[in-house]
């Protein structure tokens, strides 16, 4: 099972998340819901770093995936931020609704 923690600041917005474990859902290199997730969460990372130009820490790995964001983030960038990344969330929630016994989301307060 993957499980995805959200860590969110006290103005709901997410500053920190952390992915462990595989699916199951299938064999490596076939299961698509571990597939799914990894996509929505690099396309996320990417377009943080790659198109707002925003230097964060971040950490891959077989089956670990964790990033967080800087504090000192201006209002407006932290908007465009949490846009990708409220997008993110609601699409592994859907992940989760779908596939209960592969996913598991945590959310936490910062």
């Amino acid at each position: 099972m993957t499980e995805v923690k959200i860590f969110r600041d006290k103005g709901a917005d997410i500053v920190k998340g952390e992915l462990i474990g595989h699916t199951d859902y299938a064999e490596l290199g076939e299961d698509i819901v571990c597939a799914s997730i990894s996509s929505v969460l690099f396309m996320a990372l990417n377009g943080i770093e790659n198109v707002l130009k925003v230097d964060f820490g971040y950490e891959t790995d077989d089956g670990y995936a964790m990033f967080v964001l800087p504090e000192d983030l201006d209002d407006n960038k932290k908007k465009e931020i949490n846009i990708l990344l409220d997008s993110m969330y609601l699409f592994f929630k859907s992940i989760e609704e779908q596939y209960p016994d592969n996913v598991k989301i945590t959310e936490l307060e910062v």
